[in-house]
């Protein structure tokens, strides 16, 4: 992790360089009049040259400010005249000149703090590109980063971080990089940054009171990256079973952070779970929350179908005696979230199924969650990865699931690391484009197609022309022009051009999260825009026999699922033997949901609390099932995915 945060704060700081030129009309700490420091005729003069600066004219430049008399400036402008001429020659790469011009202009920038610390970074910067670290760091360590803009202070923390890391200073290296990500503001962003990585994997590796003092350090800065460290570590006193330093740290995040609702939904969420850590439960006692009536009863009853099954095998030790509470959710959302809090309160049910589609078990989830009880949902949960934890397991592949595996290792290998996304705008087409926006930033892979589209249409030419390139025809005019020569003289043949300009295809593969009626009429419009042989991903509904009949037609078309097991299993036969039909998607995974439960519950521990199987599950290290494997990454259930490709015979496992 070392390595990748100095890759990551090193293309940072090359990219921009670490060096400015400061314009006097800005925000500075210190309240000062600058019209005082600078004559208008010198700013004139310090502007011109900047404008040849920026027109490459850097020689011109350098003469122009060379040409000046000293003796005629004032200390702030004698100082602003060698910080641009040490700017110029730092863009030229001749740094040893740079840093002497900067280390002059440091002599007279005492009036203007603003001025002072911009030269002071950028004489830090000269001495980086010099290899003089030592020197580089002393330099920013007198440095006030307070009378920087944001822009510079950032640029600021992340050499400072660089340098402490190169220098064996880790503590200081760790306040600065936390200090370079003060302009994240939510937790899903701060996740997604490559810097947050490294700085909470160091951070967990101090000592108890080097994490106290750190904490302490920016009592007075509004930093989500702190808050959200010390919500980690109330989180792990919670483990410790420690609460009254579960309480003081929450205490503190809320003094502090108490505005912030995204932190404050987890303090809230952790403090519940440690009120009802002594709460005691009957562990084989299972709530069950399924539309029981209305118009998706059939689904539920076919879900009790594969519970039932899942109970009659474990009530074969007489030892073991499961119990199930169940509740009818009506097929209505709201209701089942008065189920959940009904089967918590009334019931005091050790965990709960339910959510068998995903407007039910987002809401069941999010009521079950305020008190800390285990949900495991039968469809997906439509939240942010933030807003889940280790107490949902989700039984088919959930939208992080699926998201993590397109950007594994393998797949990148095989499908290329320049992805696009087209995806409908519904809540769920959303939820998938967050998490694949999310995935790529934190691997600084670059998108090079973000499109979305309404399914509720029939025509999807736009979107593709957009995700193509091929629609903004302003910006490729000039192109256009040549192409409509060139249909101008194929107009009298018989065949006719589809459109006039050529797709850019800048992407390795697009991943396309759409129904399948959707799909075959999007995927045909690359074809007729010139684009052959695209790569297209899909979820695993594309497992559909309408996607087997047509999907091939359209270039190389994968999807994602778990591995279905074509033969038969005992579930499967005592399942015909009792219903006399074989199970379906339904009612395999609700006996699955049952099946995990009894892994984590009948594995050696004994079980009084709720904290008891909340700890049970994080030190599961995976859970297996009929339908697949789940891994706990980052406190959320992973489930194993595989890759398969639609092929005119049929589908092919990669």
């Amino acid at each position: 992790m070392k390595s990748l945060l100095m890759m990551v704060l090193f293309t940072s700081i090359s990219s921009c360089s670490g060096v400015s030129m400061i314009t006097p009309d800005r925000k500075v700490a210190d309240n000062v009049d600058t019209s005082k420091l600078y004559k208008q005729s010198f700013l004139q003069t310090i502007n011109a040259a900047k404008e040849k600066v920026r027109q490459g004219k850097s020689d011109s430049a350098l003469k122009d400010l060379n040409a000046m008399k000293e003796e005629a400036l004032s200390p702030a402008e004698k100082a602003t005249r060698k910080n641009l001429i040490g700017v110029i020659y730092f863009s030229t790469k001749k740094y040893e000149q740079a840093s002497k011009s900067f280390e002059e202009a440091l002599l007279n920038s005492k009036e203007d703090p603003a001025l002072e610390a911009q030269i002071n970074l950028n004489l830090g910067s000269a001495y980086y590109k010099l290899t003089q670290n030592e020197k580089a760091l002393s330099v920013l360590s007198q440095t006030n980063y307070k009378n920087l803009q944001n822009v510079e202070a950032k640029k600021f923390h992340q050499l400072y971080a660089l340098l402490s890391q190169q220098l064996g200073k880790k503590e200081q290296g760790l306040s600065a990089t936390i200090r370079s990500l003060e302009e994240v503001k939510n937790i899903n962003d701060l996740k997604a940054e490559a810097r947050y990585a490294h700085v909470e994997e160091s951070f967990l590796k101090l000592s108890s009171s080097e994490r106290v003092r750190l904490l302490e350090e920016f009592d007075q800065e509004k930093n989500i990256t702190v808050a959200y460290l010390a919500y980690k570590e109330a989180e792990m006193a919670f483990k410790n079973g420690d609460q009254d330093r579960v309480s003081d740290f929450s205490e503190w995040i809320e003094k502090r952070y108490g505005s912030n609702t995204e932190i404050m939904n987890l303090v809230k969420t952790l403090g519940v779970r440690n009120q009802n850590n002594t709460t005691k439960i009957d562990i084989r006692y299972i709530g069950v929350a399924l539309p029981l009536s209305g118009d998706i009863k059939s689904l539920g009853e076919r879900a009790l179908a594969g519970i039932d099954i899942a109970m009659e095998e474990m009530s074969q030790d007489p030892s073991k005696k499961y119990r199930l509470e169940i509740k009818d959710t009506k097929g209505n959302a709201a209701t089942g979230a008065f189920a959940v809090k009904d089967l918590i309160e009334v019931n005091n049910v050790a965990a709960i199924i339910g959510g068998l589609n995903s407007s039910e078990a987002t809401k069941e989830y999010l009521e079950a969650k305020k008190y800390g009880v285990m949900f495991i949902s039968l469809s997906k949960v439509l939240l942010p990865k933030e807003e889940k934890n280790h107490l949902l397991i989700e039984i088919p592949g959930s939208i992080e699931s699926q998201v993590s595996y397109l950007f594994s290792e393998k797949m990148m290998a095989k499908m290329g690391k320049k992805p696009a996304i087209m995806y409908p705008k519904t809540e769920i087409g959303e939820a998938y484009a967050n998490e694949f926006w999310r995935q790529s930033k934190k691997l600084n892979l670059d998108i090079t197609g973000l499109i979305s589209f309404d399914p509720s249409q029939t025509d999807y030419r736009d979107p593709v022309k957009n995700i193509l390139g091929i629609k903004f025809e302003r910006e490729r005019e000039e192109e256009l022009a040549v192409v409509r020569d060139i249909a101008q003289l194929e107009s009298k043949k018989s065949i006719k051009r589809l459109q006039n300009l050529q797709p850019q295809i800048d992407f390795d593969w697009v991943f396309v999260p759409a129904l399948p009626r959707e799909v075959v009429q999007i995927l045909p419009n690359f074809n007729y825009f010139d684009a052959f042989n695209m790569n297209y991903v899909g979820v695993p509904s594309w497992r559909s026999e309408l996607m087997l009949n047509e999907g091939y037609r359209y270039g190389n078309v994968y999807f994602m699922d778990e591995v279905i097991n074509p033969t038969e299993t005992p579930f499967t036969q005592k399942f015909f033997e009792k219903f006399k039909k074989q199970p379906n998607f339904v009612e395999t995974i609700a006996y699955d949901s049952l099946k995990i439960l009894t892994t984590i519950i009948e594995n050696g521990d004994t079980f009084e609390t709720r904290q008891d199987l909340d700890m049970a599950l994080t030190k599961k290290e995976n859970l297996n099932s009929e339908s697949g494997t789940w891994k706990l990454q980052d406190d959320v259930w992973l489930k194993d995915m595989s890759t398969f490709k639609i092929k005119r015979e049929g589908v092919e496992a990669i």
